[in-house]
């Protein structure tokens, strides 16, 4: 009896350590098949960054193309992976409430082009209101980039000639020329187009809006929360691996080639392995950006442009769901800044009650110190010191990112806007920084667009947008109200019924304003050091401008205002 229970307890005791190693291993999902679009994370298990970083690690490609698709959110959400890859669909996924983490968009572009045959002429989103344009499911991330640009150039995607497809049909339609003009994914489409002998041409959506990240590792929120360690390891582990598969990809494109199925309809995929390669490090902008390298203001832009087109119902915070790597070491160095900043605040208050009892001690008769009424002496003012620096009339406001703060501020702005109102963002890329405080920007332009709206009266068309804008001496008589100078220029314009001139003309007077948030505003730009501008048309609309002066110096030949480069926003 005793040697069965010897043997039951050693049974027992290996299944515990057997169902401890199940439970430690970790999935990753992929959401392609195996080749060089995920090559790093297959280099960081082959040449042992997971093991070293103290991970088991399985990664599971998704089936190829003809086979029925694996969903990696799924797999993750419901527990039977702890990591996935992803596009920027990711985003619509976290709108419907789904609590993942994004961890590291290994490329810096999602590869989404809209292709046609070199023998026609469909360069831009404006050239496809001629096309038979083949059209992916709209819950494709592809179509998603493509209607999200036609979007941005004001381009009505119910008007065009629309041709349903699914992904693998793309280069049969362009091949038989059942469409012009059709959305893809530079991974493969360039490829197979390329083994079936037809020659193509493309536009990236990119270039007439925010552009999209591309693959995306990520997890779940709870998982960071529950094991941090564990999922910073990962990340850090997956990076080193991709890393390593762009610095060697000769190496893993042979490893890839000789331990994993090859793609499925691919004819030649040694060649395909190369071009992938050569594809990754361009779309990840390697080495010239850090992999894995994050922009929220990016994210946030990329929800409003989704949001836009309806692809995204409701908002969610970018500090909830993308991975801030710094986080950590940010935390320790704030504790410790607080630290000294207390140490500091307590040395200072010292200094201050010290003067404070020397200056409120009675003086000694016949003495006085400036300030300070010596005994018996009848009062004079003090006499400033003779090199003080004479106080400036106004505070010097910080340098700030216009562009920055709006597409912060876009998820407030888009909350203050009726559901019937066209909003959009029109940021000038380029923008010139400017003296400006970006909590009095912030108040400025939720205020001026609650004015605004009012006005539409749920109807109409509201655009926030920044342009870089000069004035000279000749160029101050065409424009009332201007300052000479150099401004980043913040303007809210919207289509309501506009102001008489009449009211145009007590625009800016408190007591009698028809736009209280105007008056408000142009006051807050002359302590800002700049000054505000409205321009209105009775059936037409109005635009507040707001001019923020300049950080940098004057440049030879500054725009000037109306030039086509600051065109209204």
């Amino acid at each position: 009896m005793s040697r069965l229970m010897a043997v039951a307890t050693i049974l027992a005791a290996m299944l515990v350590a057997s169902a401890a190693s199940a439970a430690d291993k970790l999935v990753l999902q992929l959401h392609g098949p195996a080749q060089f679009e995920f090559a790093g994370y297959y280099a960081a298990l082959w040449q042992g960054l997971y093991r070293d970083a103290g991970l088991e690690v399985e990664i599971k490609p998704a089936p190829g193309r003809g086979e029925a698709p694996v969903d990696p959110v799924r797999e993750v959400t419901e527990g039977r992976a702890q990591f996935g890859t992803g596009t920027t669909e990711l985003v619509v996924r976290i709108a419907q409430g789904l609590p993942l983490l994004l961890l590291a968009p290994v490329f810096q572009e999602s590869g989404a082009a809209v292709y046609s045959r070199t023998d026609a002429d469909f360069g831009s989103p404006a050239s496809l209101d001629k096309a038979k344009l083949g059209r992916l499911p709209a819950s494709d991330i592809l179509d998603i980039e493509l209607v999200t640009a036609l979007k941005a150039e004001g381009i009505d995607r119910g008007k065009l000639k629309s041709v349903s497809l699914n992904p693998d049909q793309t280069v049969a339609a362009l091949v038989d020329r059942s469409v012009d003009a059709v959305i893809g994914s530079a991974w493969e489409v360039p490829w197979l187009a390329y083994e079936k002998g037809l020659a193509l041409k493309s536009f990236n959506p990119a270039d007439y809006r925010v552009a999209f990240y591309g693959d995306t590792l990520f997890t779940l929120q709870r998982l960071a929360r529950a094991e941090p360690q564990t999922v910073r390891s990962f990340r850090t582990a997956s990076l080193k691996g991709w890393d390593y598969a762009l610095t060697h990809p000769d190496e893993i494109q042979q490893r890839l080639l000789a331990e994993l199925p090859h793609p499925a309809g691919i004819a030649d995929a040694v060649g395909f392995a190369h071009y992938q390669g050569e594809l990754a490090r361009r779309l990840a902008h390697y080495p010239d950006v850090a992999l894995g390298h994050s922009n929220p203001d990016r994210w946030d832009r990329i929800e409003a442009s989704m949001i836009g087109v309806g692809a995204v119902v409701r908002t969610a915070d970018t500090d909830d769901f993308v991975f801030d790597p710094d986080a950590e070491a940010r935390s320790r160095t704030d504790r410790r800044a607080l630290a000294i900043l207390g140490a500091t605040l307590a040395g200072g208050l010292a200094v201050m009650v010290g003067l404070w009892l020397r200056r409120h001690r009675r003086p000694v008769a016949g003495r006085a110190t400036a300030g300070v009424q010596a005994e018996g002496a009848p009062a004079t003012e003090a006499e400033p010191a003779a090199n003080a620096p004479a106080a400036p009339n106004r505070r010097e406001p910080a340098l700030a990112d216009l562009n920055a703060v709006l597409a912060r501020l876009e998820r407030a702005i888009r909350q203050k806007v009726p559901r019937r109102v066209a909003f959009r963002l029109s940021l000038l890329p380029e923008l010139w920084r400017c003296r400006a405080e970006s909590p009095t920007v912030r108040l400025l332009v939720l205020d001026l667009v609650a004015a605004a709206c009012a006005d539409l009266n749920g109807d109409g068309e509201l655009v926030v947008g920044t342009r870089n804008t000069a004035f000279d001496a000749a160029a101050l008589a065409a424009t009332p109200g201007a300052q000479i100078g150099e401004y980043a220029r913040l303007t809210i314009k919207d289509s309501g019924p506009g102001l008489s001139e009449a009211a145009l003309d007590r625009v800016f007077d408190r007591n009698q304003t028809p736009r209280p948030a105007a008056a408000a505003a142009a006051e807050a730009m002359r302590e800002l050091g700049g000054f505000a501008r409205v321009e209105s048309a009775e059936g037409i609309g109005t635009a507040v401008h707001l001019y923020f002066p300049r950080a940098a110096a004057p440049v030879a030949g500054a725009l000037k205002e109306g030039k086509p480069a600051e065109a209204a926003a």
